[in-house]
């Protein structure tokens, strides 16, 4: 069986990932940082440090969890390249499993469309594939 379908998923769902890292890196985090410190402005000293440590830690939290997206693009553009035709990888779809619900606690609707869409076509054309090895 061709695996041409699950291939594009997987990398519209890793481009998807890819672009919502960017935004949230770059976009999110430095909106957030401008937005805090104007929030700040009009503080006490103590207020103001506070204000800024933990401006800066939610900071980090939201770059690191955009690297952890970005991450896992590429990752599935690699899994993606790297799927075989006519092949059962069932590595392939315990990750594509995992990531679709990592897509959902993330609330990201659009990857977990795409990222299930990917595990029901790679499931039926495995069970597909399954059979075809039975009537042989």
């Amino acid at each position: 069986m061709n695996r041409g379908l699950e291939r594009k998923l997987l990398t519209a769902g890793s481009l998807w990932n890819a672009l919502t890292a960017i935004v949230t890196i770059f976009g999110y985090s430095t909106w957030f940082k401008t937005t805090g410190a104007q929030g700040l402005q009009g503080a006490s000293v103590e207020d103001a440090m506070a204000g800024a440590t933990l401006l800066d830690n939610v900071s980090k939290v939201i770059v690191t969890f955009g690297l952890f997206i970005f991450v896992g693009a590429i990752i599935n553009f690699l899994i993606a390249r790297s799927i075989k035709d006519n092949a059962i990888q069932p590595k392939v779809v315990v990750w594509i499993a995992c990531w679709g619900i990592l897509q959902l606690l993330v609330m990201d609707v659009v990857g977990f469309v795409l990222f299930l869409l990917a595990f029901i076509v790679y499931s039926a054309k495995n069970k597909a594939i399954k059979l075809s090895r039975q009537a042989c």
